[in-house]
């Protein structure tokens, strides 16, 4: 049998053969028969040593034809690049599309222009900021089928959510509606918190990867949350159904995607070799209170390096937590280009407060557990358990670039139904943390590019710029390799070989 990621690529390919404009690379409705030609740029791209100056790109029916010096071609459309920077598309794997933009359940219905409006944009804000391969790590076919017919978005894969029975991914519908998907894995000691009707067979690892291989899902993503530190009590799967899931998924071309932010949950990753570990280690149970990485710690993190596990580190998880408390949040320069106007005028007229109250609800009413997820008495300061929990994901961070391990950008956007998590400015002020925590520009780059192409399975697609690849490029006004900055200051995003001034695709243009 061939190695996991080979089969994985192999039927990749295939299925990109098959299917012309499959769902994971679909191309734009227009423009992809233009011709472009990028004169006189620096060609900055991770596997090449150092940037390339001074070179001419021919880009093609979306593709790349030609790179090289004083190219010429009749009729093409000319981007003049002295003075600037060319660089692959970013890619983020970890996001969650087509949510309500911070609106409550119980608001919608009085606020579906806002919500419109939001999902309207999301697919351009992501574009605004880099954005041009997305990873939705739990989506239907009918979204993603609606997201493919937009003129103007990301290329985008996805993911089956592949819960436990009552757990982390069920636990917050209503009872009504929690067992109406068929990914859920069963679990003979809830026998009787499951309906009585259905089919245990049914929800056997076996028929649900079964079940997923029928979609057009590039990947299954388990979980293992108990309930944040002890504010739920909620079912987790045992390692032997979560290595037995990773085993079928690896046969069946799948990749293995597992949320856990926890000790014990990278130590179920550590024996089930999964493919990446969804987000960071920021719950180090019984060694909350260290003030240096524990050894149990460190131990499950060399486990994960060595076998291979690639880690999203989700950083904007908490630091959006804090940022909830940001008077100058929703005052910063860039989100009114990922958020439309009256959705930002929405927020900042504190309807979306009901969030920081609730945290702050759960901190006063849980005084034991946030005791034990601090590892000492709490002295009461704002945000202080998002403080600490950023603080063991630093160390971790940095422990983990000191292994070698493998980072993916990964913005997990949105983590919380607020406005903290503004769709592709997530993605951006995550690459900022990244290197807060340690990561060099060249870490940085790698991990928004070559990483996630290569780990995803289409890095003979996207990821780098070469002969033969899709064009989804970058240019920008600074390299990526001297500052970080350079990410914000993006002149132009070439989507399947269509170019698009950044400014089109703001929030602040109307009538898309």
């Amino acid at each position: 049998m061939l190695p996991k990621m080979l089969s994985y690529r192999e039927l990749f390919l295939i299925w990109t053969i098959l299917v012309l404009g499959a769902l994971s690379l679909p191309t734009l409705a227009q423009g992809d028969d233009q011709t472009l030609l990028i004169k006189h740029i620096t060609l900055v791209s991770p596997e090449q040593e150092a940037p390339l100056p001074d070179m001419d790109i021919l880009v093609a029916d979306g593709r790349i034809i030609r790179i090289g010096k004083q190219l010429k071609a009749s009729g093409a459309s000319i981007i003049e690049g002295r003075g600037k920077y060319l660089i692959p598309g970013l890619i983020d794997s970890h996001v969650h599309l087509g949510s309500d933009g911070g609106v409550l359940p119980d608001e919608t219905v009085e606020n579906k222009a806002l919500i419109e409006s939001f999902r309207t944009q999301e697919p351009r804000s992501y574009l605004y900021f880099g954005f041009t391969t997305l990873m939705d790590l739990m989506q239907s076919e009918g979204f993603a089928k609606k997201w493919q017919q937009l003129a103007v978005r990301p290329d985008l894969m996805y993911c089956k959510g592949v819960p436990f029975a009552n757990g982390y991914g069920m636990a917050f519908q209503p009872e009504e509606v929690r067992f109406k998907t068929p990914y859920f894995i069963y679990d003979p000691a809830q026998r009787e918190s499951i309906p009585h009707d259905l089919d245990p067979a049914a929800h056997t690892p076996e028929a649900v990867i079964a079940k997923v291989s029928k979609t057009k899902a590039a990947c299954i993503k388990t979980f293992h949350e108990s309930g944040f530190g002890g504010l739920w009590n909620w079912p987790v799967p045992g390692n032997d159904v979560i290595r037995r899931l990773n085993d079928l998924a690896g046969e069946a071309g799948l990749l293995h995607i597992h949320h856990g932010n926890s000790l014990a949950s990278y130590e179920q990753a550590a024996v089930s070799g999964v493919d990446i570990m969804a987000h960071g280690l920021w719950h180090w149970g019984e060694e909350n209170g260290s003030e240096q990485i524990p050894p149990r710690v460190k131990t499950v993190l060399h486990q994960l390096v060595t076998q291979g596990t690639a880690l999203q580190a989700t950083a904007r998880v908490i630091a959006a937590e804090l940022d909830v408390y940001d008077e100058d949040f929703l005052a910063n320069e860039d989100i009114r280009h990922s958020l439309p106007a009256q959705l930002l005028d929405w927020h900042k007229a504190g309807n979306s407060d009901w969030f920081r109250q609730r945290m702050d609800k759960m901190v006063r009413e849980n005084p034991g557990v946030v005791r034990r997820f601090l590892g000492r008495e709490p002295i009461g300061t704002v945000g202080e358990t998002s403080r600490a929990a950023i603080a063991r994901l630093e160390k971790t961070v940095r422990h983990l670039k000191g292994l070698g391990a493998t980072f993916l950008l990964a913005s997990d956007t949105p983590s919380s139904p607020t406005y903290a998590n503004p769709p592709g400015l997530n993605g951006t002020m995550e690459i900022e943390l990244l290197h807060q925590m340690g990561l060099s520009l060249s870490d940085v780059f790698s991990a928004a590019t070559i990483n996630n192409a290569k780990i995803l399975g289409i890095d003979g697609e996207v990821g780098t710029i070469e002969v033969g690849k899709r064009a989804n490029l970058l240019v920008l006004e600074r390299n990526p390799l001297e500052t970080i900055k350079a990410y914000t200051e993006i002149e132009t995003i070439i989507i399947g070989g269509q170019p698009i001034p950044r400014e089109q695709l703001s929030a602040t243009v109307e009538n898309h």
